[in-house]
């Protein structure tokens, strides 16, 4: 796999403008471009609701937040939200989404998943990780699963899955589109679970929109690990 993290996931959202279009993909309700982007994002929110509710939950960590993709969701359910990112510019986003609902339970921390320490242990009812384990390499999103496993007492993740139709369906939007075929970081169902299982009981999983996305949602419990063993 050639996939360049630093450029491609650390450093790519570190930008005001990246930080708009990212949002305007989703939200607007113009241009059939991106009409595939927001029945996705339609369902991913419905499928989060869903998921939020089967958790008995006060506190949530929305890692990473992005440009606030969940607010209307935190702020239907009375959650007290640390929305976090890597991206300073994503939380301006967010920021502004949150005050545009008139949600004021949430707090921004610019932080990196990979190191959640100062958050402290079970410091959150639930995490949420959306959309960032498929730019993440193997090694790097396993040390992310166990920090997400540490910081809380149930968690809610996103996988990209590959499979012969998505590689397929890539191949046929770059070449109407334009734009990358890249595979980023996708794993099959089976790596997918190899790496959740050892810290994490999978109590459901949801495909969001399998025609369109490539998106997995696995609602977890993570397990007790031996002294030492913790991320």
């Amino acid at each position: 796999m050639n996939f360049d993290y630093e450029r491609n996931t650390r450093k790519f959202y570190q930008n005001d403008a990246t930080a708009q279009r990212y949002h305007q993909m989703f939200v607007s309700s113009k241009g059939w471009r991106n009409l595939p982007s927001r029945v996705v994002a339609r369902k991913e929110r419905r499928a989060i609701e869903t998921l939020l509710a089967q958790v008995p939950h006060r506190t949530a960590l929305d890692m990473p937040a992005g440009t606030g993709k969940l607010a209307g969701i935190f702020a239907t359910l009375g959650t007290q939200v640390v929305a976090s990112d890597i991206s300073a510019s994503m939380l301006k986003v967010a920021e502004a989404e949150y005050a545009g609902i008139g949600y004021d339970r949430v707090s921004f921390r610019v932080a990196d998943a990979s190191d959640l320490g100062d958050f402290g242990n079970k410091a959150f009812d639930v995490a949420v990780c959306l959309r960032l384990m498929h730019r993440v390499p193997t090694s790097l999103r396993r040390t992310m699963l166990g920090e997400l496993a540490h910081v809380a007492s149930h968690a809610i993740v996103s996988f990209g899955i590959e499979n012969g139709f998505h590689a397929m369906r890539r191949s046929v939007r770059a070449s109407v589109f334009g734009g990358s075929n890249d595979s980023l970081c996708f794993c099959s169902m089976a790596e997918a679970r190899a790496e959740l299982e050892p810290m994490f009981e999978i109590a459901r999983h949801v495909w969001i929109a399998p025609a369109l996305s490539q998106e997995v949602i696995f609602l977890l419990k993570p397990k007790p690990q031996p002294a030492g063993d913790a991320a």
